[in-house]
Order: structure tokens, then C-alpha cells, then sequence
């Protein structure tokens, strides 16, 4: 019994000291096609589908030189909202994928802000997790789509 009471703890010691951990400070411009409901008064319902090229300031950030493939909605009262949610995907520079959850608020046709947690991914990244806080800033540009320019940071482990 005491054998493995030892391996079970040096086991979970062990799999703590293996663990990677990183921070991440990513930026990018991207674009995203939208569908629109218009009830008037700044009052309008919008999805969007769209992708992100993404450059990380921190060195080894496993999201520098990745992109991102996002899908969400939002709901506009009197052109604010608050109920911003979503999911991307991170193709990342060494072919594997990771996955988080977002929510935020803001103004329509400005931009907005809000939190994530990643939630999982492919290959040596299937059990990462963190948080972190994200940002963007509406840009002009084709009509129907929406442009903006996202920042987005936190802490990762895998």
C-alpha cells in the first residue's frame, strides 16, 4: 500500500513539473461575414463567421504566426451589447489546433471586449487550458463584412 501511495504522489509531482506554461500577447486583423437582423433603433440581431492572421509579441508563444476561425453572435439593444459568445479555433504554426469560449460586451459598428477560457486541442495541446482577455476595434472595409483588428492575452498550460 505504501508503494503506491509513493508512486501516486510522485506520479501527480511529476506530471506538475512536466507541465509547459506560457503567456500569450497575440494581435491581428481579420474579416467576417455576417448575418444581419435589423429591428431599427440600433436594435438588431448579428452572427458572424469569419478568420484572423494572428503575430504574438511573447517569444515561444505558441500562438505566434497562427490564425483563427471564429463563430458568434451578438444581440444590439439601443446599439450596446452584452451578450457577446462564441468559439474559436487556433491553427497553429505547428499544425495542431486549439479551442476556447468567449464572451463580451461593447458598442455596435466599434468594437468590444470580453473573457475566454481555452478548452482543449489537438495532439500534444488535447488537454491545455487558461484564460485569458480579449479585444477589438471595428475597421472599414467591404461592404457585408465585418473587419476588425482583435488583441487577445493570457496564460496557457498543457
Amino acid at each position: 500500500m505504501k508503494k503506491i501511495i509513493i508512486l501516486t504522489f510522485f506520479t501527480l509531482f511529476t506530471s506538475n513539473l512536466l507541465a509547459e506554461t506560457g503567456k500569450f500577447n497575440a494581435s491581428g486583423m481579420g474579416s467576417w461575414e455576417v448575418n444581419v437582423m435589423n429591428a431599427g433603433n440600433g436594435n438588431m440581431s448579428i452572427t458572424y463567421d469569419g478568420n484572423a492572421g494572428l503575430s504574438d509579441k511573447e517569444d515561444g508563444s505558441i500562438f505566434d504566426k497562427s490564425t483563427m476561425h471564429c463563430i458568434g453572435g451578438l444581440t444590439l439593444t439601443a446599439g450596446k451589447f452584452d451578450d457577446e459568445t462564441g468559439m474559436c479555433t487556433f491553427y497553429l504554426n505547428d499544425g495542431e489546433k486549439v479551442f476556447i469560449n468567449y464572451k463580451g460586451k461593447g458598442t455596435g459598428g466599434v468594437g468590444g471586449s470580453g473573457d475566454f477560457i481555452i478548452i482543449g486541442g489537438t495532439g500534444k495541446y488535447e488537454n491545455i487550458s487558461g484564460t485569458g482577455f480579449s479585444s477589438r476595434q471595428n475597421l472599414k472595409g467591404k461592404s457585408g463584412m465585418a473587419h476588425s483588428m482583435n488583441q487577445m492575452s493570457g496564460e496557457y498550460t498543457y
